[in-house]
């Protein structure tokens, strides 16, 4: 879970591994959404972002793909023998 919160000194951002206070909503928001999808992506499960409630409900963020890893010719050669 990945939760934003409105405080005087501006937007706190709170996940398992990050915890960081933006003078913006956007990027507090962002900031959120890439906290959530690398929870998810590492967990495979999805992640919820709590917002504020006067910002509208819970957003579910689903793990990501994982990019394949990049393969060098040298390494290709290798493998085929």
């Amino acid at each position: 879970m990945v939760e934003i919160k409105q405080l005087a000194a501006g937007f706190q951002v709170c996940g398992a591994t990050f915890d960081e206070v933006f003078h913006s909503r956007f990027k507090a928001t962002m900031a959120a959404h890439a906290v959530a999808l690398g929870d998810a992506t590492a967990s495979g499960r999805p992640v919820a972002i709590i917002l504020p409630s006067d910002w509208g409900d819970t957003i579910l963020v689903e793990p990501g793909r994982v990019a394949p890893r990049a393969v060098s010719a040298d390494t290709l050669g290798a493998a085929r023998g």
